[in-house]
């Protein structure tokens, strides 16, 4: 249920079109919950079913049109009652420490590619979360200054500070994911002897 509450608040930053929604979706809430476009276009087309967003036609060039989805009251009363939900952390599933957990079972030299790509991976969402951390402290995101223009002044530093502190905590995850593979890249040397 998390992907269409994400949408919700990306149209509570203003109407969008489907385009416009998804290009935004890989831009900010992509980086923590990862959702293909065709999953974002079903996912629209059930929100409007439940009136939680309209759309609104708009001229396209001379003989077509294009539809603006916007939050309803609803639509904002039910990413309020999501937002406020408290609930207990998701149990891991992570395919890469279970694998690791029976390496036992291949060659050393498998293991390390494993390690190595594992690292690199983290290496590069890293740079991500530390570019997008900057991004958000200089207001430069297009969604956030969509989302302040709409947000009333006293909102402001919440709504920058709580993006940064959920992107830091990523950044903080990818550094402790690249130690693990760096430890993993020692044990598979020193087993591999």
């Amino acid at each position: 249920m998390s992907l269409r509450h994400a949408l919700l608040a990306l149209l509570d930053a203003g109407p969008m079109t489907g385009y416009e929604l998804a290009k935004q979706f890989d831009q900010s809430a992509d980086r923590v919950w990862h959702a293909p476009h065709p999953q974002i276009y079903t996912e629209l087309r059930r929100l409007e079913a439940e009136q939680l967003v309209v759309a609104d036609e708009q001229p396209r060039g001379t003989k077509a049109v294009k539809r603006a989805y916007r939050i309803t009251e609803d639509g904002a009363a039910e990413l309020t009652r999501w937002v406020s939900e408290v609930e207990a952390p998701q149990r891991v599933r992570d395919v890469a420490y279970l694998k690791a957990t029976y390496f036992e079972y291949t060659a050393p030299e498998t293991v390390r590619r494993h390690f190595e790509l594992h690292k690199a991976h983290h290496q590069e969402q890293l740079h991500r979360w530390e570019r997008h951390v900057a991004q958000l402290r200089a207001h430069e995101t297009e969604l956030l200054q969509r989302r302040l223009a709409q947000a009333p002044e006293e909102r402001h530093e919440a709504i920058v500070a709580y993006k940064v502190h959920v992107y830091e905590g990523m950044a903080e995850r990818a550094r402790t994911e690249i130690e693990w593979a760096e430890r993993g890249l020692e044990l598979a040397a020193k087993l591999g002897r």
